[in-house]
């Protein structure tokens, strides 16, 4: 039985795959098994796994494209085995000392589940700050992407599988990480970068150009891993002082209005995306197929939009 269990849901971009994989087999912590669980893939997935020769790593293929991770990583959430539960979205990467900082967070607190820091590189280059917790406390508002997570196993089977995106109004990570938090489990935030998100949801088209070539300029910056973690906090670092030192009317607004949404939604428990979402596609699971649509992918199966 592995210490962690992984879990990656991946759909027709092996070739971005791969490095997600490699930055699992690059871990301090070794003692794991990696579950990639294919939503319908009918690329070369299959081969790009097997080409690494881990017996730590295996796939499945699901019958049919569900359109979305809940089912994939659902499924490969049953077929773990570990006493840590991760899951890692195929475009992300993790710097090597991921599972061990977590790992060392949750032994440490008694924590059920932490979660580190993310650096989101955004379509236009900039680097953002994902997973921050002013205060040292989760607050139903704040994104942590599941990349971020490591949790005891057994959290996952008392919170329940994550729920289809055809069924929300936010995203199925967000929803289940804040049923996780009404059932009283703690959650740690750990204040150290452990992960880099190229996310495909702000890249128009990037499955069906099949982009590789940041993953692969990242991964060339994060050999150095010192260096390649001080480089994106420096980024990270001036990109938040240019909003400091912004004084244009029209983004101070913006920024006024966003706090105010935002602590309307928390004096009534709503989470600020759900209500964007709501309001911006009109109905449940319409952000998924906003992001189908950006990504260049067809409707799922059984949708119409």
């Amino acid at each position: 039985m592995p210490i962690v269990s992984i879990v990656t849901a991946t759909y027709n971009r092996s070739n971005v795959l791969r490095h997600a994989i490699a930055s699992v087999r690059r871990q301090t912590v070794t003692d794991w098994e990696l579950l990639v669980i294919g939503d319908g893939c009918t690329d070369d997935t299959d081969t790009v796994v097997a080409s690494f020769g881990d017996p730590r790593i295996r796939f499945e293929n699901l019958p049919r494209n569900h359109g979305e991770q809940s089912l994939p990583n659902n499924h490969g959430a049953a077929l773990a085995t570990g006493r840590y539960l991760a899951f890692l979205n195929h475009d992300d990467l993790w710097f090597s000392d991921h599972l061990d900082a977590l790992i060392g967070a949750l032994d440490g607190a008694g924590a059920d589940l932490a979660y580190g820091l993310s650096a989101r590189v955004d379509a236009t280059g900039q680097v953002h700050l994902w997973g921050d917790s002013p205060g040292g406390v989760y607050r139903l508002w704040q994104p942590v992407p599941a990349s971020l997570w490591l949790m005891r196993r057994d959290l996952f089977e008392r919170v329940g599988p994550w729920r289809s995106a055809s069924t929300l109004w936010d995203s199925p990570s967000q929803e289940w990480l804040r049923r996780a938090a009404a059932t009283g489990a703690t959650l740690r935030p750990v204040n150290r970068l452990t992960t880099v998100q190229i996310t495909s949801g702000g890249r128009r088209n990037s499955y069906a150009s099949r982009a590789e070539a940041e993953h692969s300029a990242m991964v060339r910056a994060m050999d150095d891993e010192a260096a390649g973690r001080e480089q994106l906090l420096t980024a990270i670092a001036a990109g938040s002082s240019a909003m400091t030192t912004a004084t244009r009317p029209l983004l101070l607004a913006g920024r006024a209005l966003r706090a105010l949404v935002t602590r309307g939604c928390a004096a009534v428990s709503v989470p600020p995306t759900a209500l964007v979402n709501a309001v911006r596609f009109g109905r449940k699971g319409g952000f998924i197929r906003h992001l189908r649509r950006t990504r260049g992918l067809a409707p799922a199966i059984g949708d119409s939009q």
